[in-house]
Parts: C-alpha cells; sequence; structure tokens
C-alpha cells in the first residue's frame, strides 16, 4: 500500500498521473461518503461508494434482476472474463449489451457521488477486489461528466452538496395528476429521505433521482426540508423491488470506447 501526500493536489489530478502512468490499483478515498476508484491500467473500471447504488442495487432495486439470481451469478462467477455478467446474461436475465449499461451507469454516478463533498485523504493500492468490473473510462471523461452535472443541478436548484443533505416531500398543493415517472418519486419523498436515500430505494442513479427531483420542485410538486448535516451514507443493502418498471429515460448510461466519445447524457440538457 502507498500514500501520496507530496503528489497530485485533488483526485482528478491523481487520477490523471495514474493513468499515465499506466496503474492499475484502486484508489481509496477517505471522508463522507468516501469509496474506492478502481483502474486498470490507468484506467476507471469501477466506483464504489456508499453515496450512490452501486451494480448490485441498480439491478435488484430497480426489479431488473431478483436476489435469488443474483446471489446465483455471482456464485457460480469463476472470475473469468465476462463474470456476473455473463452470468446472468447466460440465464436469460439481461440483454447482452444491458450488464455493461448498468456497469457504466454506475461508474459515472459514483464519480458524481464523490464529487458532492471534498475528500479527506487518499491512498493508491495494489488493485483490490470488487464484485463488478464494467467497461473502462479515462479519468477525463469522467470529470469533464461530472463537472456537467454538477454545473446543471447548480443552475436548477442550488448548490449541489446541500441538495444531497436535503430531505423532500410532496407538496401539499401539487397538482392531483403528475406523470409517472415523478408520481413515484412523490411516492419516496416521504420527508425524511434524502436524495441518495430515495436513489437507493428505487434502484436509480443518485444524479438521475436529483436532477428529476429539482424539475419538480420547479413544477411545485416538491416541499423542501431543511438540509441535513451531511449526506446519508449508512450501509445499503437492495431490498425486494416495488414492482417499479423503468422507463427509457431510467437507462443509465451506454458503453463508450474510452477517449472517443462522450458519456452519454441522462437529462435532456
Amino acid at each position: 500500500m502507498s500514500t501520496r501526500t507530496d503528489g497530485p493536489r485533488n483526485v482528478p489530478a491523481l487520477l490523471t498521473t495514474l493513468y499515465d502512468e499506466g496503474h492499475s490499483g484502486t484508489v481509496v478515498i477517505s471522508g463522507a461518503p468516501g469509496g474506492n476508484i478502481h483502474l486498470r491500467d490507468g484506467r476507471i473500471v469501477a466506483v464504489e461508494t456508499p453515496g450512490a447504488p452501486g451494480v448490485e442495487s441498480l439491478l435488484l432495486a430497480s426489479g431488473r434482476v431478483d436476489d435469488a439470481s443474483w446471489r446465483s451469478a455471482c456464485a457460480a462467477d469463476s472470475g473469468t472474463e465476462g463474470g456476473v455478467g455473463a452470468e446472468l446474461q447466460a440465464r436469460g436475465l439481461l440483454a447482452p449489451e444491458e450488464f455493461e449499461i448498468v456497469c457504466t451507469a454506475a461508474v459515472f454516478d459514483g464519480a458524481f457521488a464523490l464529487a458532492l463533498s471534498p475528500p479527506g485523504d487518499w491512498e493508491v493500492t495494489e488493485p483490490t477486489p470488487t464484485a463488478v468490473i464494467g467497461p473502462a473510462f479515462e479519468p477525463h471523461l469522467l470529470a469533464a461528466e461530472t463537472s456537467r452535472r454538477l454545473l446543471l443541478l447548480s443552475r436548477l436548484w442550488g448548490p449541489p452538496a446541500e441538495f444531497a443533505r436535503t430531505r423532500v416531500r410532496p407538496d401539499p398543493d401539487r397538482p392531483a395528476s403528475v406523470p409517472s415517472r415523478y408520481a413515484e418519486l412523490l411516492e419516496a419523498a416521504n420527508g425524511r429521505r434524502t436524495p441518495r436515500d430515495i436513489a437507493f430505494a428505487l434502484g436509480r442513479g443518485t444524479y438521475a433521482v436529483m436532477l428529476d427531483l429539482a424539475r419538480m420542485a420547479e413544477l411545485g410538486l416538491l416541499h423542501r426540508e431543511k438540509p441535513a448535516g451531511r449526506p446519508s451514507t449508512a450501509p445499503r443493502r437492495p431490498t425486494s423491488p416495488a414492482h417499479h418498471v423503468p422507463s427509457p429515460a431510467d437507462r443509465p448510461l451506454p458503453r463508450r470506447s474510452p477517449g472517443t466519445h462522450h458519456p452519454h447524457r441522462t437529462d435532456s440538457a
């Protein structure tokens, strides 16, 4: 294990340095939420953080995969190329591309969640185990997309870090009829949940939930509670899905070849 204290001054700069070095390993970030960034040959293949749902949560809570099937696929994973995704596809549970799409969404959403609060210290370690490895992305792609997401939320709501700590509930004077996409969020917004809590409950990305909540607030559908001290980061285990049927707009980011395309946007801006 190595600790870099006299090198890059922030995490994006660190990731750029490791990319230039072609480094394979894990960047362990402390703080709230903190997390792990997994690198292969300098490219980012997974981001794990309690600030955003991972692949397991996205698949289980959304109803794409049931808990028993997930556990069975993980148990059958031999560690060969394809891993859990190949097992799920062999069982006919996911289309060939869908697992990579969800992995990509988790990487970009995890990077966004890490950017919502200043990181603590970080360590660069040897590669550490991770349940899922998806497509690889150059650090500058994640940095650019994260910046775009933060800027958009700032325009729609205000400071994203404060937004992440805000608990929301339905406005009592909201219209009686709302789009089904918003109705699901209104049901989940009980006045005690932050956007991150709602994301875990529904099996959707933290950013996608925050974007919808910001637009719902503009429409007068939500009431903002006082922000909590810091975003919730309690460990979450996916629960049984609440019969959520994802719409096309719910679909996460598609796979992109590193360095050739911008990541797909999950909003219309």
